[in-house]
């Protein structure tokens, strides 16, 4: 099977046709994974009720953040120094940058599951936790950080695989889908439904590995030692960009994964629970521009590698910016007039509550829908650094209004501090791009 773009990636020239083909490939999986998300959402809500959600989402959440904090994008990684290996046809060289970012995300999984049972068995103490329920909070946040697996993710973009590699994401609803209506029909739990996202990531996981190593053409030259001058000569400043590029992406999706433990100490896990609920939502409705972000990268990197060069990245970057900016205002007015009735229809009236934090976290979405192609566009440039740098001043501001607006206004509050970071996020990175030299 080949699914997605048959044709080599080395000969076409970037555009952004070539990125929405590859958004409305990653749409096709991700349609139906958001009909079944609708569907296990419900399950798990109605079933368990706030209250108990709010405790399922605390659990959870521990094992999320901790593995946006861990996780190295490697696929940015490949992507970024395996373009120009591809295009020069240093099969050597490539091999090596893969089993460089596989090291990688092995060590950074180690890690993250010594500090996410650390983290769980502090948290169960807090929220009174049964013995039986940590250790399943454990077992599935285990399995959230090792399960990781950026590195195939990014070996299937490199070779515009996003057609395969959609077919993998499926799994993720899918297996959560059966899972829950398994669950459900057998006396429905927390411990049960953590059970069922544990095994979901880990069929994922298995999925991506199984389709890089068929489809992605890398030589993997195992009887080599991995030595890191030579690493160092094949993919210049590689060591500068891992660190800035992890940090910036640990700090935007670990800041709004630990948004939700953050509400659940600082007012109560119902709390927690409706903002959480709001929050996947609004995640679901920006699922696009999640898609567009990681399908514009190596477009903007295949126009800084070819020979128009600045040219075909400004008029690539410009159509993009047009096009997100309808797409963030799309969003909001979804969510103004659709996003009371969707959360009665999903989960019921008894999470009602949440549809003031909806709105807010939907405005927060909707920036971060119109700011999508900024931030791949600075590190596309080659200053990863500078995203970074911004990276930091926008989440510090999100963890200090955390600290302080939800023991204020609840869940709201926390909205607001997310809202809060996506625009100073968005105003700064859009200084950055207008004020940018050309040429």
């Amino acid at each position: 099977m080949n699914t997605g773009h048959p044709a080599s990636p080395l000969k076409r020239r970037a555009s952004l046709r070539n990125s929405l083909l590859n958004v409305a490939w990653m749409l096709g999986g991700k349609g139906v994974g958001a009909a079944l998300s609708l569907f296990y959402l419900a399950i798990v809500t109605r079933s368990l009720g706030i209250e108990g959600f709010g405790q399922f989402t605390l659990a959870l959440g521990a094992g999320q953040a901790v593995a946006s904090f861990v996780a190295f994008q490697s696929w940015q990684i490949i992507v970024r120094y395996g373009m120009p290996h591809l295009h020069a046809g240093r099969a050597d060289a490539l091999a090596r940058l893969v089993r460089f970012t596989t090291i990688l995300d092995a060590l950074s999984a180690i890690g993250g599951a010594a500090l996410v049972v650390l983290g769980i068995w502090l948290l169960g103490g807090h929220f009174g936790w049964t013995t039986a329920f940590r250790q399943q909070a454990m077992i599935t946040s285990v399995a959230l950080v090792l399960a990781m697996h950026w590195t195939p993710i990014g070996i299937l973009r490199l070779h515009d695989r996003f057609g395969t590699a959609t077919l993998c994401d499926s799994l993720t609803p899918i297996v959560r889908f059966i899972g829950a209506l398994i669950v459900w029909l057998n006396g429905a739990s927390a411990i049960g439904y953590l059970a069922v996202w544990a095994i979901a990531e880990v069929v994922t996981a298995i999925g991506f590995w199984i389709a890089a190593v068929r489809y992605g053409e890398v030589r993997w030259r195992l009887d080599r030692p991995l030595r890191w001058r030579d690493l160092k000569q094949e993919n210049p400043g590689i060591a500068a960009y891992t660190v800035t590029t992890n940090l910036s992406q640990s700090l935007d999706l670990g800041g709004k994964q630990i948004a939700v433990l953050l509400v659940g100490l600082l007012v109560t896990p119902a709390a927690a629970g409706a903002f959480r609920f709001a929050q996947q939502l609004a995640q679901a409705l920006a699922k696009l521009s999640q898609l567009l972000g990681r399908a514009i990268f190596p477009e903007l990197v295949r126009s800084r590698s070819g020979s128009a060069g600045t040219e075909d990245f400004d008029r690539l970057f410009a159509r993009t910016v047009r096009m997100t900016a309808i797409g963030g205002v799309i969003v909001f007015l979804i969510l103004i007039l659709f996003g009371q009735p969707m959360i009665g229809l999903v989960a019921g009236p008894e999470f009602l509550t949440a549809y003031p934090v909806l709105l807010v976290l939907g405005s927060a979405a909707a920036l971060d829908f119109a700011a999508v192609g900024f931030e791949p566009a600075v590190v596309a440039l080659g200053r990863p650094g500078l995203a970074l740098k911004l990276r930091f001043v926008s989440t510090g501001l999100l963890l200090a209004l955390m600290a302080v607006l939800p023991l204020w206004f609840g869940g709201v509050g926390a909205g607001f501090a997310v809202l809060a970071g996506s625009a100073l996020s968005f105003a700064m990175l859009w200084q950055v791009m207008r004020t940018r030299p050309r040429g």
